[in-house]
This record gives C-alpha cells, structure tokens and sequence, in this order.
C-alpha cells in the first residue's frame, strides 16, 4: 500500500515539473516581442485599421524627424495591407509638401506576429536640405509678412515654411519678400535679393524655401547696421518746437545736406546716409528713415518720371498726405519736390494712385517758408505770375486812347 502512495507521488512530481517546462519555454516566446524596458519614439508601435491612418501614421513619422518605425495592422484591418503599404508611401512622397522636398527613400520590412500583420518602415532624408523638424509649418499664410520681417531684422538667410494652405506661388513670395522690405527700409542695409523655390501638396499646401542674399557677409551686414544706428543727424534740434511739417522739412533738409543724388548710384539706405550719395530709391529710403527718427510717417513710392522708373515718397502731416521728391530737395529744389498735391505731382509723374493714399493737403512749401519769414508773401509763384502776366500801367496808357487827342479832335470838329 505504501508503494503504491509512494509511486502515485512520484507520478504526479514528474507531471508538475513537465507542466512548468511548457509554460516557461511560452513566456519566454512572448518575452521576445516585449521589452522589458518602455521603448522610444522611433520604436514605438501604433496600429492602423485603414489605409488613410497608415497614410497619417506616415506623415507623422516624418514631420518628426524620425528614421525607424514600426507600425502594426489589426487583425480585421479593412484592405489589402501589401497594396495598401505601397499606396500609402506613393501618396506621401508625392501628395504631401513635406515629404515631397525631404524624403529620399521609403522602405519597409511586413511579417506576421501571432495574429497579425507588423512592418517595420525605415526613411532617409535629404541631406541637401533641412531636417524636418526645422521646417517651420503656418495653417494660413496670413502673417507671413511678419515672419518674412523677423528673418530680414535678424539677418537669415534661409528658412523653411510649411503653410497649409497658401495661394502664393514663388514669384508672389518673392516680391512678398520685397514689399516687406521697402515698407520698413530700417530692417537693413540694402534690400535683400529673395529667391523661393515652391512645392505643392494636396489641396492648397504649399512649402515654401526662402533665400536671401543681403550682398555681404553677416560681419559687414552688423558693422553696416550698427554705423546707421550710431547716427544722430538730429543733435540739437528742438524737436518739441517743430510741428510734423517743419519736422519733415528738417528731414529733407538733412538728407539733402549729406546726400548726392546720382541716378546711377547705389539704391540703399547705407549709401544715401553713409555713402554721401545714392539714387533716387537710396534716397527715398533714407528719407524714411530719417522721418522716423523724427516721429514724422513716410513710406516709398514706386512710379515713374518722365516716363523712367522713379521713387519718392508720401509724407503725412497733421492727418493729410503730401509728395516728397529727395532727390529734387537735394537739388535745391523745395518748390517743386516738397509737400505737393496729387495734381501737382501728376504733371511729370506717374504711379498706381489706388496702391497709396490722396495727397490732397493744404499746405505747401512756399507756405512754410512765408510762415518762417524766409520769402516774402508778395513773391509768391502766383502773385508774381499774376504781376507778370498783368498789362503794364505804362503800356496801358500807351495804348490807351489819348483823351487830349480826342479832345484837340473834338475841337477841331466843331471849328468846322
């Protein structure tokens, strides 16, 4: 009887010790598809249920950089994933802005695990470009004006934008890039050269490649700009005394003081107020600048004179807009280059009048000067044309009829 205990023992001893020798050669199967430890990013496994989360999944793995990345299909994934794997990189490389400018190669490993479908995607990237993550992405390409203005202040030269959705081609970005310029003339020595180079994605997205060419080096660029705010053309005068008129004639009287116009010159800021002579847009630009350190407004204008391209620029004084011709003023010229009207400046210019505002305003400078006491009122263009164009007193009693004469007639008349 013992023996017989003893031998169903020993039995069921053997049985336990076969049962655990299964069940740890299991765990250890299934300890090779789970880390012990949490896995990265570029490790990190999401599942897709359909081609248009496998085309996301995707996106998302470039937008971030990444170079590995496995992706799992559940097991009642709606598709054919071999067809779907293929589809999803064609529609990524070629659909999406992104991708199109920085993915070189999409290639993917897919075997079974268990129960379902894995592939294990691995993307290079080009290196003639910046990584993604450096790509900055806009929903709109409303604002753009100012991130184009940030990057001109501080000197960039290139720069990467994403927008979503974005009706600008390359050449609308381009010239972007210069009516951001030439509306604040102070964020750099010299209006920078743009070239973009423009991709299309799905819908409206559009990235853009921005490159500036400011003409100098970074070093020369920051000696350039420190030399322009080290000026002070302004020390000593009693700005509190001066109204906005007299504060853009100092302006225009400052430019012209310091300043040669050359149509053949340079069209910068730092050789009309460094340089001692610029062109007509060189001058305008330095006009600018040296109204706003005035606290007087004026922008540029691009037009023509004579028929030739030309620049000036619009000034605004006490709520009204005038013309400014800087290089007129530097001439000598104040009559007919400061403070004019619309209809004054239209007899030898021409510009788009819908693109700036009216300048319609009262004054002008004679009436500066006969306010300073510069020119006496009597001297003025009008009177003095008026005085010219009257009939002489003396002619006028030349040609006027004799009255002795008549009456010497008369009386000769009557001793008939």
């Amino acid at each position: 009887m013992e023996r017989a205990v003893l031998a169903l023992l020993c039995a069921a001893l053997l049985l336990a010790l076969c049962g655990c020798g299964m069940f740890q050669e299991e765990y250890v199967v299934v300890g090779d598809y789970v880390p012990a430890e949490a896995p990265s990013r570029s490790e990190e496994r999401i599942t897709v249920t359909r081609l248009s989360e496998l085309r996301e999944a995707l996106l998302e793995m470039v937008s971030a950089g990444e170079t590995e990345r496995s992706i799992a299909f559940d097991a009642g994934y709606a598709g054919e994933i071999s067809e779907d794997i293929a589809s999803a990189c064609w529609q990524v490389r070629t659909q999406d802005a992104l991708c199109a400018y920085c993915v070189e190669n999409i290639s993917y490993d897919l075997k079974k695990i268990v129960n379902y479908m894995e592939a294990h995607f691995s993307i290079r990237y080009s290196e003639a470009v910046c990584v993604p993550t450096e790509v900055l992405r806009r929903p709109y390409s409303s604002g753009i004006d100012e991130l184009l203005r940030e990057m001109i202040a501080a000197g960039e030269r290139n720069r990467v934008v994403l927008i979503d959705r974005s009706t600008y081609s390359a050449e609308g970005m381009e010239e972007l890039v210069s009516t951001v310029y030439r509306a604040d003339p102070i964020l750099a020595p010299r209006e920078p050269e743009a070239a973009v180079m423009m991709l299309s994605g799905s819908g409206m997205q559009r990235l853009y490649e921005i490159n500036l060419d400011y003409g100098m080096d970074d070093a020369e660029r920051r000696a350039r700009l420190e030399a322009l705010a080290s000026l002070a053309p302004f020390e000593g005068l009693e700005l509190e005394e001066l109204d906005e008129a007299h504060r853009a004639l100092a302006a225009a009287e400052t430019l012209a003081a310091g300043c040669v116009y050359d149509p053949q010159g340079a069209n910068d800021l730092y050789s009309a107020l460094i340089g001692g002579s610029a062109d007509d847009e060189g001058m305008a630009f330095a006009y600018v600048r040296l109204c706003a350190l005035l606290g007087v407004s004026a922008q540029v204008v691009y037009g023509q004179r004579n028929w030739k391209d030309y620049s000036w620029n619009i000034v605004s004084v006490d709520g009204s807009f005038y013309h400014v011709d800087p290089a007129l003023c530097a001439a000598g010229d104040y009559e007919n280059g400061f403070l004019l009207r619309d209809e004054r400046m239209w007899e030898d210019c021409r510009w788009d009048v819908s693109a700036y505002p009216p300048c319609t305003g009262d004054l002008s400078w004679h009436a500066l000067a006969v306010m300073d006491g510069l020119i006496e009122e009597e001297n003025a263009p009008e009177a003095q044309d008026e005085e010219e164009n009257a009939p002489d007193a003396q002619d006028e009693e030349e040609n006027a009829p004799d009255a002795a004469v008549e009456q010497d007639g008369n009386e000769n008349s009557t001793d008939f």
